[in-house]
Protein backbone atom coordinates (compact mmCIF):
# COMPACT_ATOMS: atom_id res chain seq x y z
CA UNK A 1 0.00 0.00 0.00
CA UNK A 2 2.83 2.39 0.86
CA UNK A 3 4.44 1.76 -2.51
CA UNK A 4 1.17 2.46 -4.26
CA UNK A 5 0.81 5.74 -2.37
CA UNK A 6 4.39 6.69 -3.20
CA UNK A 7 3.82 5.98 -6.89
CA UNK A 8 0.56 7.97 -6.85
CA UNK A 9 2.25 10.90 -5.09
CA UNK A 10 5.10 10.78 -7.63
CA UNK A 11 2.66 10.83 -10.56
CA UNK A 12 0.69 13.70 -9.02
CA UNK A 13 3.93 15.61 -8.39
CA UNK A 14 5.08 15.15 -11.99
CA UNK A 15 1.65 16.25 -13.25
CA UNK A 16 1.71 19.38 -11.09
CA UNK A 17 5.26 20.17 -12.22
CA UNK A 18 4.26 19.73 -15.85
CA UNK A 19 1.19 21.96 -15.41
CA UNK A 20 3.28 24.60 -13.66
CA UNK A 21 5.88 24.55 -16.43
CA UNK A 22 3.20 24.91 -19.10
CA UNK A 23 1.61 27.80 -17.18
CA UNK A 24 4.94 29.63 -16.96
CA UNK A 25 6.06 28.99 -20.55
CA UNK A 26 2.75 29.26 -22.42
CA UNK A 27 1.81 32.54 -24.04
CA UNK A 28 -0.97 34.42 -22.32
CA UNK A 29 -3.54 36.17 -24.48
CA UNK A 30 -2.70 39.90 -24.65
CA UNK A 31 -4.81 42.20 -22.48
CA UNK A 32 -7.29 44.56 -24.10
CA UNK A 33 -5.84 48.04 -24.46
CA UNK A 34 -7.99 50.47 -22.48
CA UNK A 35 -7.98 54.05 -23.73
CA UNK A 36 -7.68 56.25 -20.66
CA UNK A 37 -7.12 59.75 -21.98
CA UNK A 38 -9.41 62.02 -23.95
CA UNK A 39 -8.31 61.70 -27.57
CA UNK A 40 -9.56 63.62 -30.57
CA UNK A 41 -10.07 60.58 -32.72
CA UNK A 42 -9.93 61.04 -36.43
CA UNK A 43 -11.73 60.51 -39.71
CA UNK A 44 -12.36 56.95 -40.85
CA UNK A 45 -14.17 55.22 -43.67
CA UNK A 46 -17.47 53.68 -42.48
CA UNK A 47 -17.41 49.95 -43.07
CA UNK A 48 -20.62 50.24 -45.08
CA UNK A 49 -18.59 52.23 -47.66
CA UNK A 50 -15.65 49.81 -47.72
CA UNK A 51 -15.43 48.19 -51.18
CA UNK A 52 -12.38 45.95 -50.90
CA UNK A 53 -10.56 47.58 -53.83
CA UNK A 54 -7.06 48.05 -52.42
CA UNK A 55 -3.63 46.40 -52.31
CA UNK A 56 -3.16 43.38 -50.07
CA UNK A 57 -1.48 43.61 -47.67
CA UNK A 58 -2.38 47.26 -47.03
CA UNK A 59 0.26 49.10 -45.02
CA UNK A 60 -0.04 52.54 -43.44
CA UNK A 61 3.08 54.15 -41.98
CA UNK A 62 3.34 57.66 -40.64
CA UNK A 63 5.37 59.02 -37.76
CA UNK A 64 5.09 56.71 -34.79
CA UNK A 65 2.67 54.18 -36.25
CA UNK A 66 2.87 51.32 -38.74
CA UNK A 67 -0.41 49.54 -39.47
CA UNK A 68 -0.02 46.24 -41.30
CA UNK A 69 -3.36 45.34 -42.83
CA UNK A 70 -3.12 41.65 -43.57
CA UNK A 71 -5.22 39.05 -45.28
CA UNK A 72 -5.92 36.64 -42.43
CA UNK A 73 -3.70 33.59 -42.74
CA UNK A 74 -2.57 30.52 -40.84
CA UNK A 75 0.02 29.56 -43.41
CA UNK A 76 3.57 30.07 -42.06
CA UNK A 77 4.83 30.18 -45.66
CA UNK A 78 2.46 32.97 -46.69
CA UNK A 79 4.58 35.81 -48.19
CA UNK A 80 2.78 38.20 -45.83
CA UNK A 81 4.66 36.66 -42.89
CA UNK A 82 8.00 37.62 -44.41
CA UNK A 83 6.56 41.08 -45.11
CA UNK A 84 5.54 41.42 -41.45
CA UNK A 85 9.04 40.45 -40.35
CA UNK A 86 10.62 42.96 -42.74
CA UNK A 87 8.25 45.74 -41.65
CA UNK A 88 8.99 44.97 -38.00
CA UNK A 89 12.78 45.15 -38.51
CA UNK A 90 12.43 48.38 -40.49
CA UNK A 91 10.08 50.10 -38.03
CA UNK A 92 11.57 48.86 -34.72
CA UNK A 93 8.44 49.37 -32.58
CA UNK A 94 8.25 49.87 -28.83
CA UNK A 95 4.74 48.42 -28.47
CA UNK A 96 2.57 46.09 -30.56
CA UNK A 97 -1.17 45.88 -31.03
CA UNK A 98 -2.82 42.69 -32.33
CA UNK A 99 -6.37 42.00 -33.42
CA UNK A 100 -8.45 39.87 -31.10
CA UNK A 101 -7.56 37.40 -28.36
CA UNK A 102 -4.76 35.13 -29.51
CA UNK A 103 -5.32 32.22 -27.17
CA UNK A 104 -3.03 29.46 -25.92
CA UNK A 105 0.36 28.61 -27.42
CA UNK A 106 3.45 26.74 -26.25
CA UNK A 107 6.45 28.36 -27.93
CA UNK A 108 8.85 26.02 -29.76
CA UNK A 109 6.26 23.25 -29.68
CA UNK A 110 3.49 25.05 -31.62
CA UNK A 111 3.86 27.26 -34.67
CA UNK A 112 2.53 30.76 -33.84
CA UNK A 113 1.18 31.42 -37.33
CA UNK A 114 -0.37 27.97 -37.78
CA UNK A 115 -2.06 28.27 -34.40
CA UNK A 116 -2.82 31.98 -34.03
CA UNK A 117 -2.50 33.51 -37.50
CA UNK A 118 -0.58 36.66 -38.39
CA UNK A 119 -1.16 38.01 -34.88
CA UNK A 120 0.86 35.07 -33.60
CA UNK A 121 3.84 36.17 -35.70
CA UNK A 122 3.66 39.68 -34.24
CA UNK A 123 3.43 38.22 -30.74
CA UNK A 124 6.52 36.11 -31.47
CA UNK A 125 8.46 39.15 -32.71
CA UNK A 126 7.41 41.17 -29.67
CA UNK A 127 8.50 38.36 -27.33
CA UNK A 128 11.90 38.25 -29.03
CA UNK A 129 12.35 42.02 -28.62
CA UNK A 130 10.86 42.16 -25.13
CA UNK A 131 8.19 44.74 -25.90
CA UNK A 132 4.57 44.79 -24.66
CA UNK A 133 1.68 43.45 -26.74
CA UNK A 134 -1.95 44.51 -26.37
CA UNK A 135 -5.21 43.51 -28.01
CA UNK A 136 -6.43 46.71 -29.70
CA UNK A 137 -9.97 45.36 -30.00
CA UNK A 138 -13.07 45.96 -27.88
CA UNK A 139 -14.41 43.10 -25.81
CA UNK A 140 -17.56 41.42 -27.11
CA UNK A 141 -19.38 42.67 -24.02
CA UNK A 142 -18.47 46.29 -24.82
CA UNK A 143 -19.48 45.76 -28.44
CA UNK A 144 -22.83 44.30 -27.40
CA UNK A 145 -23.54 47.43 -25.35
CA UNK A 146 -22.60 49.62 -28.30
CA UNK A 147 -24.91 47.69 -30.65
CA UNK A 148 -28.01 47.77 -28.45
CA UNK A 149 -29.03 51.18 -29.78
CA UNK A 150 -29.61 49.76 -33.27
CA UNK A 151 -30.33 46.04 -32.95
CA UNK A 152 -32.44 43.67 -30.88
CA UNK A 153 -30.89 41.40 -28.22
CA UNK A 154 -31.62 38.29 -30.33
CA UNK A 155 -29.92 39.80 -33.36
CA UNK A 156 -26.84 40.78 -31.36
CA UNK A 157 -26.64 37.41 -29.61
CA UNK A 158 -26.97 35.46 -32.85
CA UNK A 159 -24.21 37.51 -34.49
CA UNK A 160 -21.77 37.28 -31.60
CA UNK A 161 -22.39 33.59 -30.91
CA UNK A 162 -21.82 32.66 -34.55
CA UNK A 163 -18.99 35.08 -35.42
CA UNK A 164 -16.13 32.68 -34.51
CA UNK A 165 -17.67 30.04 -36.76
CA UNK A 166 -18.05 32.48 -39.67
CA UNK A 167 -14.40 33.48 -39.26
CA UNK A 168 -13.10 29.92 -39.13
CA UNK A 169 -15.02 28.96 -42.27
CA UNK A 170 -12.37 30.78 -44.32
CA UNK A 171 -9.95 27.99 -43.33
CA UNK A 172 -12.35 25.20 -44.25
CA UNK A 173 -15.63 23.88 -42.91
CA UNK A 174 -15.13 22.49 -39.38
CA UNK A 175 -16.02 18.86 -38.72
CA UNK A 176 -17.82 19.96 -35.55
CA UNK A 177 -19.47 23.35 -36.14
CA UNK A 178 -20.91 23.48 -32.62
CA UNK A 179 -17.41 23.64 -31.14
CA UNK A 180 -17.02 27.14 -32.59
CA UNK A 181 -20.19 28.55 -31.06
CA UNK A 182 -19.51 31.10 -28.30
CA UNK A 183 -22.75 30.48 -26.40
CA UNK A 184 -21.61 32.44 -23.35
CA UNK A 185 -21.88 35.66 -25.37
CA UNK A 186 -25.68 35.45 -25.24
CA UNK A 187 -25.36 36.62 -21.62
CA UNK A 188 -24.10 40.02 -22.80
CA UNK A 189 -27.66 40.84 -23.90
CA UNK A 190 -29.47 38.86 -21.20
CA UNK A 191 -30.27 35.77 -23.30
CA UNK A 192 -28.18 33.20 -21.44
CA UNK A 193 -31.29 31.22 -20.51
CA UNK A 194 -32.71 30.99 -24.02
CA UNK A 195 -29.55 30.38 -26.06
CA UNK A 196 -27.70 27.52 -24.43
CA UNK A 197 -27.12 24.96 -27.19
CA UNK A 198 -26.67 24.36 -30.89
CA UNK A 199 -30.40 23.59 -31.08
CA UNK A 200 -31.20 27.00 -29.60
CA UNK A 201 -28.98 28.65 -32.20
CA UNK A 202 -30.80 26.73 -34.94
CA UNK A 203 -34.15 27.86 -33.55
CA UNK A 204 -33.22 31.56 -33.43
CA UNK A 205 -31.50 31.37 -36.84
CA UNK A 206 -34.60 29.92 -38.50
CA UNK A 207 -36.68 32.81 -37.16
CA UNK A 208 -34.64 35.08 -39.41
CA UNK A 209 -33.24 32.89 -42.21
CA UNK A 210 -35.43 30.12 -43.59
CA UNK A 211 -33.51 29.09 -46.71
CA UNK A 212 -29.91 29.27 -45.48
CA UNK A 213 -28.00 27.17 -42.94
CA UNK A 214 -25.56 29.10 -40.72
CA UNK A 215 -23.13 26.21 -41.16
CA UNK A 216 -22.61 27.32 -44.78
CA UNK A 217 -21.86 30.98 -43.97
CA UNK A 218 -18.33 32.45 -44.08
CA UNK A 219 -17.25 36.01 -43.33
CA UNK A 220 -15.13 35.93 -46.50
CA UNK A 221 -18.36 37.01 -48.20
CA UNK A 222 -20.98 39.54 -47.07
CA UNK A 223 -23.08 38.10 -44.26
CA UNK A 224 -26.80 37.66 -44.92
CA UNK A 225 -29.50 40.13 -43.92
CA UNK A 226 -29.13 42.12 -40.70
CA UNK A 227 -25.89 40.28 -39.88
CA UNK A 228 -24.12 42.42 -42.50
CA UNK A 229 -25.48 45.56 -40.83
CA UNK A 230 -24.29 44.38 -37.43
CA UNK A 231 -20.86 43.58 -38.86
CA UNK A 232 -20.63 47.09 -40.33
CA UNK A 233 -21.68 48.73 -37.06
CA UNK A 234 -19.30 46.48 -35.10
CA UNK A 235 -16.36 47.30 -37.33
CA UNK A 236 -17.04 51.03 -37.04
CA UNK A 237 -16.90 50.74 -33.23
CA UNK A 238 -13.73 48.66 -33.43
CA UNK A 239 -12.05 51.05 -35.87
CA UNK A 240 -12.78 54.00 -33.61
CA UNK A 241 -11.19 52.06 -30.75
CA UNK A 242 -8.13 51.27 -32.89
CA UNK A 243 -7.64 54.92 -33.82
CA UNK A 244 -8.00 56.05 -30.21
CA UNK A 245 -5.56 53.41 -28.92
CA UNK A 246 -2.90 54.31 -31.48
CA UNK A 247 -3.30 58.05 -30.90
CA UNK A 248 -2.98 57.65 -27.14
CA UNK A 249 0.13 55.49 -27.42
CA UNK A 250 1.87 57.72 -29.97
CA UNK A 251 1.07 60.75 -27.81
CA UNK A 252 3.13 59.02 -25.11
CA UNK A 253 6.06 58.73 -27.51
CA UNK A 254 5.57 55.05 -28.36
CA UNK A 255 6.31 53.56 -31.77
CA UNK A 256 3.24 51.42 -32.42
CA UNK A 257 3.14 48.38 -34.70
CA UNK A 258 -0.42 47.27 -35.47
CA UNK A 259 -1.52 44.09 -37.18
CA UNK A 260 -5.14 43.89 -38.30
CA UNK A 261 -7.29 42.75 -41.18
CA UNK A 262 -6.69 44.75 -44.35
CA UNK A 263 -10.21 46.22 -44.23
CA UNK A 264 -9.46 47.78 -40.83
CA UNK A 265 -6.23 49.31 -42.13
CA UNK A 266 -8.04 50.84 -45.11
CA UNK A 267 -10.87 52.21 -42.98
CA UNK A 268 -8.62 53.84 -40.33
CA UNK A 269 -6.02 55.13 -42.80
CA UNK A 270 -7.57 58.65 -43.10
CA UNK A 271 -6.84 59.24 -39.40
CA UNK A 272 -3.12 58.78 -40.02
CA UNK A 273 -2.59 60.26 -43.47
Amino acid sequence: MKNVLKIAAFIVGIALLLCGTIFVLAWKSPRYYTVKSSVEGGPFIPFSQYNGNHPRPFVVEKGGVLIFGAEHTRNPKDPQIRSIEAAWRHFRPTVALVEGRLGFLLPRLMDPVETLGEGGKVKELAEEDGIPVYNWDLSKEELARGLEKKFTPKQIALYQVLLPYFGNMRFGKPAEPASYLQLDRAAFVGLQDSIQSEADVDRVWKQHFTTLDWRDVSDERPLPGFLAEIMAATNDLRNQQLIAAVQELTAKGEKVFVVCGSSHAVCVAPAFQ
